[in-house]
């Protein structure tokens, strides 16, 4: 053999070895990269690992396409044939992804990347990048309107594309609340569902919960906002039923009103479905998907049968998936309960679901119930053939579910009608672990708290920010609540929590899985989460120029940061704290005094609400209503243009 022909084939060989082991996203099947792009898809030869994120199936139901968020890539499955076939290289920590009815064309939403990546699935080839506003999350299509609807991270806008045009033309943007998170569109295209991941408001207000945006799909305009139970957030998914009639949304519920002194039977958190009638835009119920003493945490995906009649929800945290049969709750909710279900008694009393029958406005109650689907055997729950399901996806037959196990770098089918798992179809071979991938599993890993209420990333989401709550831990008494922290160089801003209580990260990372989860966690989880912590690093504010500078607002608030204002006296260095306790005159009643730590300031964009029990709704409302006495920052004989140029600044972080 001549020599050229054997170095062809010993590179062959190299590729080969490479994509089988899931070192690399095949080259031979790569579309353009950029340098946004992260967990290692593009540095050939080094171990990466698959971490599925959504995923789609055909309308024969004999391939599917997965996003693998590590591998900066899609993954084509052959279903029908049980394996691997191809991959498409893309970078930009591809997210939600959806098909053309004719099978032909892929969008997927490249977060980091900026853009929505439009693929040819016959040649597996990138046709275009449509360049999208700051981190997209979910596209959906309206084949007959010939539109696709982006949902955006950090600019809580809906960006509508025409798609029949070439390139894609914007032609519509739409605002959501808050981190919209997954867009749904109903068969006539008429009503357009955006979940939004986080509440936005103040953890001061009882009532305070995430919200679902309804958008008229002919106008383009916003038809209404839907408000979920009080302390619902991690919002990360909804659906609609065949008909267009009903939206479903899977969700927490965080007890944030009360002290965390009875972890059991859902006094902290629950997990939730909520019903919505789009043709009203209102709730019709909230149920509870645990069970009476373990809890179902996480939910991240849902997804509907052909026929409306049942529904499949992904529980992250416990790794399961539950069933839920849609078609007997809709017929409780109606009042319609069956004589078998009618003889059980709550106690003494009749069931909540003959209370609701005799008087309607008691389906309030079901919110509070970890009973009422299980004695109506309208839910069931096996596990997910993985670790960490996220994305799912139904066959057109509805026979088969589809699942992404996102630690596991598996995609696991689920038969429907025996609701057991048939087998798994690995991405790659998955590297050796290291410390900080096993943090991130402890760190969503609701099995590692007491009943499996919930886990870390319950009230840290998005990699460790913030679910917009405020809790009432034990360690500096009861009856005064704070708002969750950004868990952004943790290790670097010690001592740590609103009163200091925690001296360093580990002791932070430990008493977290012990005080927080009620187990005691090993020596090895401790270190692994602490690693996990340890790496996490901001993102880049919204708010900078497109070449990562301050804007001449910003410029210009920090200016009157450092002089003026006198904010650097406190928030210096490079993480902008002094690592202190001050009195800043936000004290509460219950707390023992009124010093707090100088909190950091990075990412203050997308943490809101502010100040030690988030009674701030706004940057804003941080530098006047909520500093009367000019305690931190000497802001309040700024101007207006003064303090707007302070907060772009502020943001800019």
């Amino acid at each position: 053999m001549r020599t050229s022909e054997s170095r062809s084939v010993q590179i062959f060989v190299r590729l080969f070895i490479l994509v089988m082991t899931g070192t690399v996203c095949s080259p031979m099947l790569a579309g353009p990269a950029d340098d946004n792009s992260q967990g290692g898809a593009s540095h050939v030869g080094k171990a990466i690992f698959r971490s599925p994120e959504s995923i789609v199936v055909t309308s024969d139901g004999k391939r599917a396409y997965v996003t693998d968020r590590t591998a900066g890539c899609v993954v084509v499955l052959d279903v029908a044939g049980g394996k691997k076939i191809g991959e498409v290289a893309l970078g930009g920590d591809p997210r939600g992804l959806c098909l053309s009815p004719d099978d032909h064309t892929l969008y997927v939403a490249r977060r980091l990347g900026g853009s929505v990546a439009i693929i040819d699935t016959a040649t597996r080839k990138v046709l275009a990048q449509v360049s999208v506003p700051r981190r997209p999350i979910a596209v959906a299509l309206a084949p007959k309107g010939h539109r696709l609807f982006v949902t955006t991270e950090d600019t809580n806008r809906i960006w509508v594309y025409d798609c029949s045009a070439q390139p894609l033309k914007l032609v519509q943007e739409i605002p959501a609340v808050r981190e919209p998170s997954s867009v749904s569109i109903t068969a006539d295209e008429r009503w357009v569902v955006v979940t939004n991941l986080l509440p936005d408001g103040v953890s001061t207000d009882p009532t305070l919960s995430a919200v679902v945006t309804v958008i008229d799909g002919k106008t383009l305009k916003p038809a209404g906002t839907i408000k979920l139970p009080p302390g619902s957030t991690g919002v990360y998914d909804g659906c609609v039923s065949p008909d267009g009639r009903w939206a479903y949304v899977v969700h927490s519920v965080g007890r944030f009103t009360l002290p965390i002194t009875q972890l059991e039977r859902g006094w902290v958190n629950t997990t939730a479905l909520s019903v919505l009638d789009l043709t009203k835009k209102q709730r019709l119920a909230t149920v509870l998907l645990d069970m009476l003493t373990m809890g179902a945490a996480d939910p991240h995906d849902v997804i509907c049968s052909s026929d409306g009649g049942t529904l499949w929800i992904s529980h992250s945290g416990t790794h399961e998936v539950s069933e839920i049969d849609v078609a007997r709750l809709h017929a409780l909710l109606d009042g319609k309960v069956p004589a078998e279900l009618a003889s059980l008694k709550d106690g003494s009393l009749p069931n909540i679901w003959v209370r609701i029958q005799k008087d309607r406005k008691l389906i309030a109650e079901l919110e509070n119930d970890l009973t009422a689907l299980y004695i109506a055997g309208v839910i069931r729950r096996t596990k997910s053939g993985g670790m960490g399901p996220r994305g799912l996806a139904v066959s057109p037959d509805s026979h088969q579910v589809l699942i992404a196990n996102y630690f596991s770098g598996s995609v696991a089918i689920l038969q429907t009608d025996q609701f057991r798992i048939r087998g798994t179809l690995p991405l790659g071979v998955q590297p050796s672990s290291t410390s900080e991938r096993r943090g991130e599993m402890v760190f969503h890993d609701a099995t590692k708290a007491f009943q499996r209420w919930y886990s870390c990333a319950t009230c840290h989401p998005n990699e460790g920010r913030v679910d917009a709550l405020s809790w009432d831990f034990l360690r500096d008494g009861i009856g005064n609540p704070k708002d969750t922290i950004n868990l952004v160089y943790l290790d670097r801003t010690p001592p740590l929590n609103r009163r200091a209580t925690r001296k360093t990260a580990r002791e932070c990372a430990r008493t977290g899985l012990t005080d927080g989860h009620m187990l005691v966690p090993t020596s090895q989880d401790v270190d692994d989460v602490l690693a996990y912590l340890v790496a996490l690093r901001p993102e880049p504010s919204p708010y900078l120029t497109a070449d990562g500078k301050l804007s001449k607002e910003a410029v210009r608030g920090k200016a009157i940061f450092e002089g003026k204002a006198e904010c650097a006296q406190c928030h210096r260095g490079p993480y902008h704290t002094d690592l202190k306790m001050h009195d800043v005159g936000t004290r509460t009643q219950t707390d023992s005094d009124g010093r707090y730590d100088t909190p950091g300031l990075i990412e203050l964009y997308r943490t809101a609400p502010y100040l030690h029990d988030g009674r701030a709704h706004t940057l804003r409302d941080v530098l006047t209503t909520d500093n009367p006495d000019d305690l931190h920052g000497k802001t309040s004989e700024l101007s207006a243009s003064e303090l707007n140029d302070l907060t772009a600044f502020l943001r800019s972080l």
